[in-house]
């Protein structure tokens, strides 16, 4: 019961406290996760799939009578349910922020709502009352989601044979924790196998998603991009040159629109996050919407290969001088054709003849 005389507010948080946890936890991971390779943050979600892999264990080995709690674990027992999905929680909260950052294409948009479906299908009370099976499946998609971001962070890379390093890891380690729970079974074998196939529809799935170029490409991730009508490197600076814009405009910082007079060249602008010792070659996919309303590739332009460790990102630049009127998009892709970033923008001609005020940034 919910004392009457407490202030309203605090008995609604009160009645309503897994929402409440749910929401702090996540704005928690909003403000504090600013770098996916920060030691501190992975060692905690390290620590969170060990619990998660215990509590699994033990929670089977209760259910079948293999096992019980004593002293004072079993005065706390009673809250392992709610203690199992607070670590699935914090999981994916942690794993929507990473990969909501990675990248800002509409491709990569079914993974990101396949995470944020499950962490609301976390909080509610028919999953939370499931089996081990599906506790596993979802167990799967944790550990491949942090496998995914941690293995190119240890290698220095992202390449496919990477990520199918990450997907038979993950396979590994669920197979090792079905055996775990079909130990007690008088058929271990198939019971195994039952325990393991959610979790194995799900790495198939996954994979079916990097095919498709589905997956963000973590752990790259576009902190800032812009287009410009010229791009200056001067003692290891940025000059970003663009049309100063109207008063009532103040806040644009780059050429969107585009003015374009003969000679004028087009520059696209991004800084690339990329954990220390990382290496990656990024690629300017220039398009142009054509009169039937459909997205037609210009050019794929190769960048300079990007180099991580700096916590503002790797700064670098695509030209373009063959370019005509009309709607544009530039996008930042990773050497497997799957997108970090898209910026959307118009070029018009510029048929004055006054003189252009210029404004300029540094990156």
């Amino acid at each position: 019961m919910v004392p009457e005389n407490l202030p309203a507010i605090v008995r609604w948080g009160i009645r309503r406290s897994n929402v409440v946890m749910f929401v702090a936890g996540f704005l928690f991971d909003v403000l504090t996760i600013s770098r996916i390779d920060a030691w501190t943050d992975l060692a905690l979600q390290l620590v969170y799939l060990l619990c998660l892999t215990a509590l699994l264990i033990f929670q089977h080995r209760e259910s079948t009578g293999h096992w019980a709690p004593t002293g004072i674990l079993a005065r706390w027992w009673h809250y392992n349910v709610e203690l199992l999905h607070f670590f699935y929680g914090g999981l994916l909260s942690a794993y929507v922020v990473l990969y909501f950052k990675s990248s800002s294409g509409l491709r990569t948009l079914v993974f990101f709502c396949l995470l944020v479906m499950l962490m609301f299908l976390n909080e509610m009370p028919q999953v939370r009352r499931a089996g081990h099976r599906l506790r596993l499946g979802l167990y799967a998609f944790c550990v491949l989601s942090f496998l995914n971001y941690f293995v190119p962070i240890v290698v220095g890379r992202i390449n496919g044979w990477v990520f199918l390093t990450a997907l038979i890891l993950t396979a590994g380690i669920v197979w090792g924790l079905a055996d775990r729970l079909a130990a007690f079974e008088p058929n271990r074998t198939a019971a195994r196998a039952r325990a393991f196939l959610p979790a194995a529809a799900l790495c198939a799935m996954i994979g079916l998603l990097y095919i498709l170029r589905l997956v963000p490409p973590v752990p790259l991730s576009v902190q800032f991009q812009g287009i410009y009508h010229d791009v200056q490197r001067h003692e290891g600076a940025y000059t970003l040159v663009y049309e100063k814009p109207p008063l009532w405009i103040f806040w644009r910082r780059d050429s969107r629109p585009f003015h374009k007079r003969p000679g004028d060249h087009l520059f696209y602008f991004v800084r690339v996050y990329a954990p220390a010792a990382f290496t990656h070659r990024i690629f300017a996919r220039w398009e142009v919407l054509d009169a039937g309303g459909a997205w037609r590739t210009s050019d794929v332009i190769p960048v300079s290969l990007i180099r991580g460790g700096r916590a503002e990102g790797y700064r670098t630049f695509a030209e373009k001088t063959n370019f005509q009127v009309g709607r544009w998009r530039v996008s930042a892709e990773t050497e497997d054709g799957r997108t970090l970033a898209t910026l959307t923008f118009t070029v018009d001609e510029d048929m004055t003849e006054e003189e252009r005020t210029w404004a300029q940034t540094r990156s």
